[in-house]
């Protein structure tokens, strides 16, 4: 779009300059909306970073457990148990809106304490220890599933957010100042232009007022 493309006319300054404003207005809205996302970012970030950490540390104790049940009954035999369980995991799989960016909200469905579904015959104490230890590992996977999910909706958003700021700061809002320089400018121009007619008009008018043509005839 450029001032050929339109009337160098005084409401269409009017209706550029509108535009122009809600452009810069736009762009202010969307950089604080792009800073505060930002934040989010850094704190779901963090917070993916630390649920990451945590289930490694406890996936590690939780096969150092299975290891020592291993070892206490046989692999066979905890093979043969953990293909007998009936045990299922529930998740709550909902959602939540960030300054309008959608992020999910998984949670984890289960209790403070879990007591085995198999039966004490060949087990022993280090199997219902592993067992606790795994069934905790599912709390803190839905925490890092939470984050991390958290985390790419959010960088997402941010990027989207940026490219629309860039589309304002480096095209609409030069375009429009531009347009409305050079209406303002051919505008000024007729005006000048309107001005010295004017008064060409008024001094020819005084002139003849001055020396009226018949007074020469006389």
């Amino acid at each position: 779009m450029s001032v050929e493309n339109i009337s160098p006319t005084r409401i269409n300054l009017i209706q550029t300059k509108k535009t122009l404003s809600l452009a810069q207005s736009g762009r202010d809205v969307l950089e604080r909306k792009r800073d505060i996302l930002l934040r989010e970012l850094r704190s779901s970030i963090y917070e993916a970073e630390k649920a990451r950490t945590d289930l490694l540390q406890a996936l590690a104790k939780a096969y150092e457990g299975i290891k020592e049940a291993n070892m206490a009954k046989g692999s066979d035999t905890i093979a043969n148990v953990a293909c007998g369980s009936r045990f299922e995991a529930n998740f709550l799989m909902d959602f939540k809106s960030i300054m309008g960016v959608v992020v999910p909200a998984v949670e984890f469905q289960g209790a403070n304490e879990v007591k085995p579904d198999y039966g004490f015959a060949n087990t022993s104490s280090e199997l219902d220890s592993a067992f606790k230890q795994f069934y905790k590992l599912l709390e803190l996977l839905a925490d890092l599933a939470r984050a991390e999910g958290t985390t790419f909706q959010i960088a997402n958003d941010v990027k989207r957010t940026q490219r629309r700021v860039n589309a304002l700061n480096y095209v609409l809002i030069p375009m429009y100042r531009n347009i409305t320089k050079q209406i303002a400018m051919v505008l000024e121009e007729k005006d000048r232009e309107e001005f010295v007619r004017t008064k060409r008009i008024k001094h020819m008018i005084r002139k003849e007022e001055e020396f009226p043509l018949g007074a020469w005839e006389r």
